[in-house]
């Protein structure tokens, strides 16, 4: 947590009004993008990861006294997203289907680089290559346990290491590693089925 970011929290917890709405207006700026493509990734479309995405900041600023500066902020932040994304996620899966269609979105230029996403080239079969092998990783996301992908989005969207995952999930070192292998082993699984495309991870 950098010194303004800090002080930002601070504020909010030790303020009212005019006063905390700029502190809390602060945070907003910084996270909004971070917190919407968790959920983007979670969810899968646009209108859901919205939905989750302002849960997400709705509830920072109900329990922002809650934090107590024993672990990074970012992460308090983070597990209030991916628990709102999943919650999303899931009482769409058990909503009506119908006329329901998945939207996915770029991930901006400011976030860490999707290890699905294509490395620039001038061949355009290689970059449409690429971006079928971008499709088909995040449909896959879509498809399995939304733990998984959730897991799998703070390690290579997000770019997180493992400590900070292991803050975010709360849980050990030992038990991060063993999890993203299971997310790793769920999603070949799924891409295998889909063709045999297991050579994209």
């Amino acid at each position: 947590m950098t010194s303004d970011e800090n002080a930002l929290v601070k504020t909010c917890q030790e303020s009212e009004g005019a006063e905390f709405e700029r502190a809390y207006s602060g945070l907003f700026d910084l996270y909004q993008n971070r917190v919407f493509t968790i959920c983007l990734r979670v969810t899968g479309n646009q209108e859901d990861a919205m939905d989750a995405a302002q849960e997400t900041m709705v509830t920072l600023a109900r329990r922002i006294q809650n934090f107590q500066f024993r672990s990074r902020f970012s992460s308090w932040v983070y597990r209030i997203a991916v628990n709102a994304a999943i919650d999303v996620r899931r009482r769409r899966l058990t909503a009506t289907r119908a006329g329901v269609t998945t939207i996915l979105a770029d991930i901006g230029s400011d976030s860490p680089r999707d290890p699905a996403a294509p490395e620039e080239n001038s061949d355009p079969s290689v970059a449409a290559s690429g971006k079928e092998s971008q499709a088909a990783i995040r449909e896959a996301l879509l498809r399995i346990n939304p733990k998984f992908s959730s897991l799998l989005t703070l390690r290579y969207v997000q770019g997180l290491a493992y400590e900070e995952i292991s803050e975010v999930l709360e849980c050990s070192l030992g038990t991060v590693k063993s999890r993203l292998s299971r997310a790793h082993a769920a999603l070949r699984t799924y891409l295998e089925r889909q063709g045999g495309m297991n050579d994209l991870l």
